[in-house]
């Protein structure tokens, strides 16, 4: 099973990628309209949990896409 990466605030949690544009969609309209959601995520070792989301304090969330390479390993970045 494929997953990706989902980053609520400091907490790390996966997501089959199958899901992950439906997770994303969900994280994003909870933000906006400053809802609480459930989301079906998994744990570090794939074990299904139900994450509670509040999308009024949530100052971040982001879903790995895992695409290569990655922002901090871009080489030959001038600063």
């Amino acid at each position: 099973m494929e997953t990706k990466r989902v980053k609520l605030g400091d907490q790390m949690w996966k997501v089959n990628a199958a899901e992950a544009a439906s997770v994303a969609a969900t994280i994003e309209a909870s933000m906006s309209e400053a809802k609480v959601v459930k989301l079906a995520l998994l744990a570090g070792d794939d074990t299904p949990a139900t994450v509670i989301f509040n999308g009024r304090v949530a100052l971040l969330a982001v879903i790995d896409d895992g695409a290569v390479p990655r922002p901090t390993e871009i080489s030959g970045s001038r600063t």
